[in-house]
């Protein structure tokens, strides 16, 4: 018969312990980079520190195809032309593993047009989802979802 030794199950547990606060860390590093996008990059304006966070090789995953870094960023700088006096707030956060989810939402007058938007003076007020996938405590895949419809229901568009 085999005893267990007094002391090996306790280590096995500290080691547990340790590892969860470790991963538990790193998913809230990953939370604070993933509002960056929001409050940093969206809300202000600030395209000057992405490597920062986004990881080598993103990718944005949309509808139709996959959308580089530069391309996403060139998105983004639309959208806030668009709208001159965008504030974004980050509603919500869950994360789990290498994942982030981030439900988001966005307020301004739509002055520009620019973005597929009219930029007739219509205040807009949407939400979205946006799912991030983390390597190195930086951003690599990007899933995102918006309430197109009610946007362009508030531009007095048809979708």
């Amino acid at each position: 018969m085999v005893q267990a030794r007094p002391g090996i199950s306790l280590a096995l547990l500290a080691l547990t312990l340790a590892m969860s606060d470790a991963a538990l860390a790193q998913n809230a590093d990953d939370v604070r980079t993933a509002e960056r996008v929001f409050l940093e990059k969206m809300g202000q304006g600030r395209f000057d520190r992405l490597d920062e966070i986004y990881g080598p090789g993103f990718v944005a995953h949309g509808r139709d195809r996959d959308y580089t870094l530069d391309e996403d960023n060139a998105s983004g700088k639309a959208w806030r032309e668009a709208f001159p006096d965008l504030v974004v707030t980050v509603e919500r956060t869950a994360a789990s593993a290498d994942l982030v989810a981030v439900h988001w939402r966005a307020k301004g007058t739509n002055t520009v047009a620019a973005a597929g938007m009219p930029g007739k003076g219509a205040r807009a007020d949407v939400e979205g989802m946006t799912f991030f996938r983390f390597a190195d405590g930086r951003i690599v895949e990007e899933w995102s979802l918006i309430d197109m419809a009610g946007l362009m229901g508030q531009m007095g568009s048809a979708p």
